[in-house]
């Protein structure tokens, strides 16, 4: 079975992880504690479906060797 997201999907979103980490790094006293908080809400549901399709991938990549 595939992944609910594709490889260009999962790219993406490893994209946005690594933005929102340098935007918290670049501006961390700009920031509320509330903007923390859903930002790394987002961040966990970014990088828990990049984490989900790699897992995913690797099941089938070792089922096909």
């Amino acid at each position: 079975m595939s992944a609910d997201i594709t490889i260009h999907q999962a790219a993406e979103k490893a994209h946005q992880v690594e933005l929102i980490n340098l935007l918290i790094e670049s501006h961390p006293h700009q920031l509320q504690g509330s903007e923390i908080s859903t930002l790394a809400s987002l961040m966990a549901k970014l990088s828990g479906d990049v984490c989900a399709f790699l897992q995913e991938e690797i099941v089938v990549l070792e089922a096909n060797s």
